[in-house]
């Protein structure tokens, strides 16, 4: 941890921008807890807060952009496939419809706190219809409360963030084998719930 703090405070913009981008994209990387400790540094004085701002948004948005224009082109069948990778409900695909329809592109400046729902929602709207315009005005909306929540968390907590991080950092080794064990188990129960969505009929996420 103490490697990651190092790296944020020299190359922190790249890595931010660089976080956020592959996490748009679909790679399950959460790149919440960077901005969460790039806030912190912020704190410190070693980042810059608008600088880091517009990077983090201007990321999010090149990963919705390519999310919004599959869903124009691949439509439910896009939406189907994200669904069966989600574990946060049974019938998302549904879910994440009958949102879109009553919210429109409203939906967009809360989406991102909703796991499952990042990548369906641009896509959604690439579904939809909507002008690249109108999309672009909610989700960039969107991203910058997410970032800034995301830095703003670390900056008041600074305190609390360099604690955790040094507890990690005492840790060492075994905070390693916790997070690939957490990583497996999360891929083992990804796997079944696609697997099961698939055997089962009538589980709503078939596009």
């Amino acid at each position: 941890m103490n490697d990651l703090v190092a790296l944020l405070e020299t190359h922190g913009y790249l890595i931010v921008a660089a976080a956020v981008l592959v996490e748009q994209v679909g790679v399950p990387l959460p790149a919440f807890p960077v901005l969460i400790v790039a806030g912190a540094l912020i704190a410190k004085g070693a980042l810059s807060a608008p600088a880091l701002l517009a990077l983090a948004v201007i990321a999010a948005l090149i990963g919705d952009f390519l999310w919004f224009q599959v869903g124009r082109t691949h439509g439910n069948r896009l939406i189907g496939w994200l669904c069966r990778l989600s574990v946060t409900s049974r019938d998302c695909l549904g879910r994440a419809r009958n949102g879109f329809s009553r919210f429109g592109l409203k939906s967009l400046l809360v989406t991102r706190f909703v796991p499952g729902l990042a990548a369906a929602a641009p896509s959604l709207a690439g579904l939809s219809g909507y002008r690249r315009r109108d999309f672009a005005l909610f989700d960039g909306a969107g991203a910058l409360l997410w970032a800034s929540s995301g830095l703003a968390l670390g900056a008041v907590f600074s305190r609390e963030v360099e604690t955790v991080l040094a507890l990690v950092t005492k840790i060492g080794a075994h905070a390693l084998v916790i997070a690939i064990a957490l990583g497996l188990a999360l891929a083992a129960v990804l796997a079944w719930r696609w697997w099961r969505r698939g055997a089962v009929p009538g589980c709503g996420c078939k596009a």
